[in-house]
């Protein structure tokens, strides 16, 4: 290979890497909220290739999501969207909340925390970001249920579900803002939007 060609390879290499280290999520300011350890508790990591020799995930950090349309005025009687760019229009949202072929909410798919499912260590700590444009709550739960947003407000969000008890009293995460999660015991954690509850996860955590 010439000196000229090796030269373009290398720049062509660090524009890559310029380019995927500015979608990187690291840089993005944190607030943490102060009844963390109360209402929610999650970490990331999902894959193969995540996973440390005991079955845990080696990342510890779980987004809230959405994609909502900033450009739609639809979404302003709502609360607005603060998303830069983003896809789902406030109708498009709610033809999706169901379906004839179910009795409860169904619910936009854009609408998601991710990962769903997370393994940890007993004693690691888990962040938790909203990184969509729109409020969610991250909040522990017995059971799976219906949300704090009651009709005609709802706009059925809540359609076929009982009332988690652990909703009513949830926190809400604005877009942007982070909450810090630790001290869960070893076991099976629920959490879900209690705005959107069709947005759920689970926090396994394992003993030492």
């Amino acid at each position: 290979m010439s000196r000229f060609a090796a030269g373009c390879t290398a720049l062509l290499a660090l524009a890559f890497v310029a380019a995927c280290a500015e979608d990187s999520p690291g840089g993005a300011s944190e607030v943490v909220a102060p009844d963390a350890r109360i209402d929610a508790s999650a970490s990331s990591g999902g894959g193969g290739s995540d996973r440390d020799s005991d079955g845990t995930t080696g990342r510890r950090f779980i987004a809230m999501l959405d994609d909502c349309d900033p450009r739609d005025p639809g979404w302003d009687a709502v609360g607005g969207c603060v998303l830069r760019r983003g896809n789902v229009t406030f109708a498009e949202f709610v033809e999706e909340l169901d379906s004839p072929l179910s009795a409860a909410v169904v619910g936009h798919q854009a609408w998601r925390n991710d990962p769903q499912y997370l393994v940890i260590k007993a004693g690691k700590s888990v962040r938790v970001r909203n990184d969509g444009g729109r409020v969610h709550t991250f909040t522990r739960v017995h059971e799976f249920g219906g949300g704090k947003v009651p009709p005609p407000a709802g706009l059925g969000l809540n359609e076929g579900l009982v009332i988690a008890p652990e909703c009513p009293g949830s926190k809400d995460v604005p877009p942007g803002e982070s909450i810090q999660l630790s001290g869960l015991p070893p076991g099976n954690h629920r959490f879900q939007c209690c705005i959107h509850p069709w947005m759920r996860a689970m926090i396994k955590v394992k003993a030492d």
